[in-house]
Formats: structure tokens, C-alpha cells, sequence
């Protein structure tokens, strides 16, 4: 099964621009608040979200996601 990420990928460098600051750092609250606001995720998965990339970064990630895909879990236990 193939999953192609590009609109998300996409909508989610939406959010990044809009959340870096004039000194080209992201603004983590902010970007939280976008993926709230804009990409219906409740808060307390936004904030996970975020704490997943910044502790682990897209290496491990894609491994979730390809771990996630060969077991046919597309919704996690804890939900959006």
C-alpha cells in the first residue's frame, strides 16, 4: 500500500512559514496553535506532534510511518 504524503507535506510548510519569526527560527507555540486553528488536531496532539519531531526528527518518523503502514494501524489508540 503506497501513501503518498505531498499535500501534507505541503500544508504542513504552510504552517511552518507562517510560524518562523523574522529571525527564521520556528515559533513552536505559534505552530501548535496553526495545526489547531488549521489542521484540526486537538491541542494535545499538536503539542505530542511537535515534541515527536523536535525529540526525534523525520529519521524516526518515517520508520513509525512505514512500522504503522506493515501493521495496518492507521489510527493510533490516542487519537487526534
Amino acid at each position: 500500500m503506497a501513501i503518498n504524503i505531498e499535500h501534507l507535506e505541503s500544508e504542513y510548510l504552510t504552517y511552518v512559514r507562517s510560524a518562523t519569526g523574522k529571525d527564521h527560527e520556528i515559533e513552536w507555540n505559534k505552530l501548535i496553535a496553526l495545526l489547531c486553528s488549521g489542521g484540526g488536531w486537538t491541542r494535545q496532539a499538536a503539542e505530542t506532534l511537535v515534541s515527536i519531531v523536535q525529540d526525534y526528527g523525520s529519521f524516526v518518523l518515517k520508520n513509525a510511518l512505514a512500522l504503522a503502514i506493515a501493521t495496518n494501524t492507521e489510527d493510533g489508540q490516542l487519537g487526534l
